[in-house]
């Protein structure tokens, strides 16, 4: 057909499978014609949720993680993988709320879908925002391999954060992008 220009995938084949994570070498057939192989990451559970913690006083609470690939602390949202439980996303991210923050929330709200590295991977999140959040009697409940810090931050702040490149993590960009953009 005139004028179609379409990747075409031709087949998948898996080169290593693990316990999160599997990774295809895919068969492409690209547009000019040519015949390329391409990597893809299958996020097994293939998506979550993550959320934006707005205080009583309009202040944002991040997260503070050291992440290995990096080499350094990340600021991020709190978020996660959904569970075979949860009735939607957005039990996700109030559990992920809870665990690494401590808070709670009666008011949650989603913001938007965030495809983390369409290019080759599956994986997406939804993202909440959860309003006038609270201390919960059990506080922060962190997975046994995590090790995370919090701070809070006005939205002003965040935004010349991002725009500083201290804020890198795709998750907490599109939270505050969207918070700022929909919400305020």
């Amino acid at each position: 057909m005139e004028g179609e220009r379409k990747l075409r995938l031709t087949g998948r084949r898996l080169v290593y499978e693990g316990g999160i994570l599997d990774l295809y070498k895919d068969s492409i057939i690209c547009p000019d014609g040519s015949h390329q192989e391409w990597d893809f990451v299958k996020h097994k559970i293939g998506y979550g949720a993550g959320v934006l913690p707005v205080l009583g006083d309009g202040n944002i609470m991040l997260i503070r993680q050291f992440r290995p690939e990096f080499g350094q602390e990340l600021w991020e949202i709190p978020a996660g993988c959904a569970e075979k439980d949860d009735a939607d996303t957005s039990v996700s991210a109030l559990r992920e709320l809870k665990e690494e923050t401590g808070l709670i929330s009666s008011d949650i709200r989603f913001l938007c879908r965030n495809a983390s590295i369409p290019a080759f991977c599956n994986e997406w999140a939804d993202i909440y925002v959860a309003y006038d959040c609270e201390p919960s009697p059990e506080g922060q409940c962190l997975d046994g391999g995590e090790d995370i810090t919090t701070a809070v931050f006005s939205l002003d702040e965040l935004k010349k954060m991002i725009r500083d490149k201290e804020i890198i993590d795709s998750k907490a960009v599109a939270a505050i992008c969207a918070y700022g953009f929909l919400c305020v």
